[in-house]
């Protein structure tokens, strides 16, 4: 799979420490190592209007997270990391597997984390649109629907210092019409 948009929300100078570089690279390599199907090398999505699921799409980025010291499902978001050495407060992430509604309650939690001190910062990873969407779960959250919100999530960043909120857009590498869906429901750890 591919990252094709990083857009910071808010960055109060986060992205310049080390904490930051860490959570950066273990999110760009679990992206890069999510491939379908099972064994190739690259991810081709099946290419029908609504036709595969995202649950083991996302169950697969946790597992590489979570081999890299992440806690999964922890405090309500997707992986959390927190810091060794280190009185950085924990950093979130959540790969959205529902609708827009739950996008935004992603960033919420995220930006209310941070205004209570308890995270550094999140990262919320959503699909392409056009792109990757249509060929999705129906109503998926997705980059295009969120973009009117980014100057209103900017917003927060005058009220926190050293904090961190970014949208990060993926999609596939490639389509084909030979392999199969990918099932709702599917065991995430056959994806990388």
């Amino acid at each position: 799979m591919k990252l094709v948009a990083w857009d910071v929300l808010i960055d109060d100078g986060f992205s310049r420490t080390n904490e930051f570089k860490t959570v950066e690279s273990h999110i760009i390599t679990g992206i890069g190592l999510i491939t379908w199907p099972p064994g190739s090398d690259k991810f081709t999505i099946y290419p029908a209007a609504k036709a595969n699921g995202v649950k083991p799409i996302k169950e697969a980025f946790v597992v590489h997270l979570r081999d890299n010291g992440w806690a999964p499902e922890h405090r309500r978001f997707d992986a959390h990391y927190t810091f060794p050495q280190s009185d950085v407060a924990p950093f979130a992430v959540e790969w959205e597997t529902g609708n827009i509604s739950s996008s935004h309650r992603s960033i919420n939690r995220m930006a209310l984390g941070m205004m209570e001190e308890r995270l550094s910062g999140g990262v919320l990873i959503v699909p392409s649109r056009p792109g990757l969407y249509e060929y999705l779960t129906d109503r998926v959250g997705n980059s295009q629907e969120l973009k009117p919100y980014h100057p209103l999530w900017r917003l927060w960043s005058q009220h926190r210092e050293f904090s961190y909120l970014a949208i990060v857009t993926v999609e596939h590498d490639a389509e084909s019409m030979d392999i199969p869906q990918i099932d709702k429901g599917t065991d995430g750890r056959a994806l990388i």
